[in-house]
């Protein structure tokens, strides 16, 4: 009996935890109310406060979450790219795969990464030590292809590996808030040909 109930209560902290990312994404963290979480995961309001403790708490836990799932889908296209091509050439297909994502999504979310970090860096510290956490894991796997893509000769060389993951980083995330605004995948088509056209080819 015992078992089944702590599967339960890990079944209903999924369930709040995939509730508060399509609500984050949609609504943002300041737009969504613990009680429209409570109500689309089946729950009182009360219990809400079972699983976290406050709903900054329930911010980091999504954020958390959602890295670790966009991670997952993130080094899959990677894996998949490289069978195919070499371990630089993969990271601008697996670019190209979620940018083809967005392009087909009726509603341009974005990276709740980026969306947050403009809402409440600046009012939870919890919360923007979660989203630099997060952040730093994807520019990790960025310098590392990149690092590859020096040591064959396809990417410049005269700055680090971690200064151009940060480039690509911003770059990305810059040219996601403007599909937002405009509705278009234009401006991530155009970020990721200036970046892997331009921007990170060696200096003849």
């Amino acid at each position: 009996m015992a078992r089944k109930k702590s599967a339960d209560l890990e079944k209903t902290k999924q369930t709040l935890l995939e509730v508060g990312l399509s609500l984050f994404q949609e609504k943002g963290f300041n737009g969504t109310g613990i009680q429209e979480i409570a109500t689309l995961a089946d729950i009182p309001k009360g219990s809400f406060y079972n699983y976290f403790s406050s709903k900054e708490d329930f911010g980091v836990a999504v954020i958390h979450y959602y890295t670790e799932t966009s991670m997952e889908e993130w080094t899959n296209l990677l894996d998949t790219a490289t069978q195919q091509e070499d371990s630089y050439k993969a990271l601008g297909t697996a670019f190209l795969a979620i940018t083809e994502k967005h392009r087909c999504a009726e509603i341009k979310k974005g990276c709740l990464l980026g969306n947050l970090a403009g809402e409440i860096s600046e009012a939870s510290e919890d919360c923007r030590k979660a989203l630099q956490q997060s952040v730093n894991e994807y520019k990790d796997i960025l310098a590392q292809r990149l690092l590859i893509g020096q040591q064959l000769g396809k990417v410049r060389s005269d700055l680090p590996a971690q200064c151009l993951a940060d480039l690509v980083w911003d770059c990305w995330q810059g040219s996601l808030l403007r599909m937002k605004i405009e509705k278009s995948v234009e401006p991530v088509n155009k970020a990721i040909e200036l970046l892997f056209h331009y921007m990170l080819l060696p200096i003849k």
